[in-house]
C-alpha cells in the first residue's frame, strides 16, 4: 500500500507541476524527495547504491529535459497530458493490471518477465547507411504481416505484463501491412507507450500531427554528429530532411530525441560538451541514446568501433552532463550501471527481448543470434514467454546474474555486455548452444579467427582500465549521497585521455 500511496503522490505532483512555472518552484522540492526515497529507499530491488543513485539522476534528468522543453513551447499540454496517461502512469508507476500479469508470470516460471520489447516490423528502409547493423535499404522487403505484429503486442501486454514497446527497423515509418502502420499500432494500443527509431526523413507535417493527436510515441531521430558527419553516413540532403522533421515535430508540440552511432569517425564531437548543448538547447531534444558501433551487420568493421580509452572518457562527460547539466542521455553500454548491467536475454528488471522482420527472437538488437522463430512458436500452439527457456537466452542469464553480482559487491558494471565486452563467454555459449546466425554477416562474425582475437583484445584492454575507474565508483557511492557531489576520477592520467577539439 505505501508504494501505491506514493505512486499517486508522485504522479499528482507532476500533473500538478507540468500545470505552471510557479507549481515547479513550489513542488519540485518535493518531486525530488520522493523519486530519491522511492529508488533509494526499495527494499525489492537487488541494485547496488551505484546503480540505484544513477536511476535516480537518469530519472531526474528525464523530467528537467521533458519540461525544459515544454517550457519553450517545443511540447504542447495537450501531449504532455497523454504522456502523463501512457508513460508515467503506464511504464514507470504501473497504475493498472500489468502487475497481475507479472505476477502471474512469476508464479509459473519462477522469474518476473522481461519489461519490454523492441521489435523491427521491417526490414525496408529508404537509406543505404554505412556499416547499418540490421543491412537494411530500399530493396529490402522482410517484413512482419499487422496481425502477427498485433498478436506479439497482445501476447507481451497481457501474459508478461509489458507497456513500453521499442520499434526498430529498417525504417518503421515504411511498415505498412492490411493498410496499416505503425501508427496504427500506438492508435490500437493507446494505455502504452513507443519509442520509435527513425532515420526522420519521412516525418512531414501530416505524421508529426498524428503524433500529437496520439500522444503516446516518441521518435528517435538518427544522427552520426553534425550535418558533414551525418551526410558521410547517411547520404547527401539527410541532415536538412532531419532539419525539416524536427520543426515538424516542434511546431505540433511532439516531444523527440537523437539517436547517436558512436565511432572513431565522430567521437571527438562526443567528447564535447558543446555537442551536447547544441542538441538540447537549440535544436530541441528530450533525450539522446548513444550506441556505441558494434562490428556486426552490413560490411562490419573494426576500424570504426571506438577504443576502449574514448569509451571511458565518453562515460566521464556522460555522467558529468547527466548530473551537470540535467540533459537526459543513455548510453546501450555505459548506462549500465543505470540499470545495474546488461539488459538483454529477458532479464528480470529492466530486461526486453528483441524480435526481428523475419520473426527471429534475439537476446539483443546487437547479438544477432537465435534459436527460436515466433512464427514457429505460435504454430505449435506456443507463446512469446517460451522463448525466454531457450539454452541461448537461459546461459545468457545466469552470466548476468553471476556477472553482475550482489547490492554489496557488484560486478564491474562499465564492462556489462556478454557479446561486446566478454567476447569469449559469448562465443563458448553460442558454440554450445547451436544458436543460428541472423544473416550471411552474423555467420561470418562467429566463424572469423581474426574476429574473435580482435574482440578479446579489446576485452582484455577495456578491463585493465575499466576496473580502477569502476572501483572508484563504489567508493564513491558507498553513501547516499548526490552524484553532483561524486568526484569522478577515472583513475588513468592526463597523457592517457588526450584533450580533443571540434574539427573546425
Amino acid at each position: 500500500m505505501k508504494a501505491i500511496d506514493l505512486n499517486n503522490q508522485i504522479s499528482a505532483l507532476i500533473s500538478n507541476l507540468v500545470k505552471s512555472k510557479v507549481s515547479r518552484n513550489l513542488l519540485e522540492p518535493q518531486l525530488k524527495k520522493y523519486m530519491k526515497q522511492k529508488i533509494l529507499d526499495d527494499k525489492e530491488s537487488k541494485a547496488s547504491i551505484v546503480a540505484k543513485q544513477y536511476q535516480f539522476l537518469a530519472l531526474w534528468s528525464m523530467y528537467k529535459s521533458f519540461v525544459r522543453n515544454m517550457d519553450k513551447g517545443n511540447i504542447s499540454s495537450k501531449v504532455t497530458k497523454k504522456i502523463i496517461k501512457s508513460f508515467l502512469n503506464s511504464v514507470l508507476l504501473r497504475k493498472d493490471v500489468s502487475n497481475e500479469s507479472r505476477q502471474a508470470f512469476q508464479s509459473k516460471y519462477g522469474m518476473l518477465p522481461p519489461t519490454f520489447l523492441t521489435i523491427s516490423p521491417t526490414k525496408k528502409c529508404n537509406l543505404k547507411c554505412i556499416g547499418c547493423y540490421a543491412a537494411s535499404s530500399p530493396s529490402t522487403e522482410s517484413t512482419l504481416n499487422w496481425t502477427l505484429l498485433n498478436r506479439i503486442i497482445e501476447d507481451a501486454y497481457s501474459n508478461m505484463g509489458m507497456r513500453f514497446f521499442v520499434i526498430s527497423g529498417g525504417e518503421p515509418l515504411l511498415y505498412k501491412s492490411e493498410n496499416r502502420t505503425i501508427l496504427d499500432l500506438a492508435e490500437r494500443w493507446s494505455d502504452c507507450f513507443f519509442l520509435m527509431y527513425t532515420n526522420g526523413t519521412l516525418i512531414n507535417e501530416n505524421i508529426a500531427s498524428r503524433m500529437a493527436d496520439l500522444g503516446n510515441i516518441t521518435p528517435a531521430i538518427s544522427i552520426e554528429g553534425y550535418e558533414s558527419e551525418t551526410e558521410e553516413r547517411r547520404g547527401k540532403g539527410v541532415y536538412q530532411r532531419i532539419i525539416k522533421a524536427k520543426d515538424n515535430l516542434i511546431s505540433n508540440g511532439v516531444p523527440f530525441g537523437l539517436s547517436v552511432t558512436a565511432t572513431k569517425k565522430n567521437i571527438s564531437l562526443l567528447l564535447n560538451e558543446s555537442f551536447y548543448d547544441f542538441y538540447f538547447n537549440e535544436f530541441g531534444a528530450t533525450y539522446m541514446w548513444v550506441f556505441q558501433y558494434m562490428p556486426i551487420g552490413r560490411d562490419f568493421s573494426e576500424d570504426l568501433m571506438i577504443s576502449s580509452r574514448d569509451r571511458l572518457q565518453l562515460h566521464k562527460i556522460q555522467d558529468r552532463i547527466l548530473s551537470g547539466k540535467e540533459y537526459f542521455i543513455a548510453d546501450f553500454w555505459n548506462s549500465a550501471p543505470m540499470s545495474n548491467g546488461c539488459i538483454s536475454c529477458g532479464r528480470a528488471g529492466g530486461g526486453y527481448i528483441y524480435i526481428n522482420w523475419d520473426g527471429n527472437i534475439m537476446p539483443c538488437v546487437f547479438v544477432p543470434y537465435y534459436h527460436d522463430n515466433i512464427n514457429t512458436l505460435y504454430n505449435a500452439g506456443k507463446s512469446l514467454s517460451d522463448a525466454l527457456f531457450t539454452p541461448l537466452f537461459v546461459k545468457g542469464r545466469a552470466w548476468q546474474k553471476e556477472y553482475i553480482g550482489t547490492k554489496d559487491n557488484p560486478g564491474n558494471l562499465l564492462r556489462p555486455c556478454f557479446y561486446r565486452d566478454h567476447y569469449k563467454t559469448f562465443y563458448e555459449i553460442a558454440n554450445q548452444t547451436q544458436v543460428l546466425p541472423e544473416n550471411e554477416d552474423a555467420q561470418t562474425a562467429l566463424n572469423s579467427k581474426e574476429y574473435y582475437e580482435f574482440m578479446l583484445k579489446f576485452d582484455k584492454e577495456l578491463e585493465e582500465l575499466s576496473s580502477p575507474v569502476w572501483d572508484n565508483l563504489k567508493k564513491s557511492h558507498k553513501t547516499k549521497m548526490q552524484m553532483s557531489d561524486v568526484k569522478y576520477d577515472t583513475g588513468l592520467t592526463d597523457d592517457d585521455f588526450t584533450v580533443r577539439k571540434l574539427k573546425q
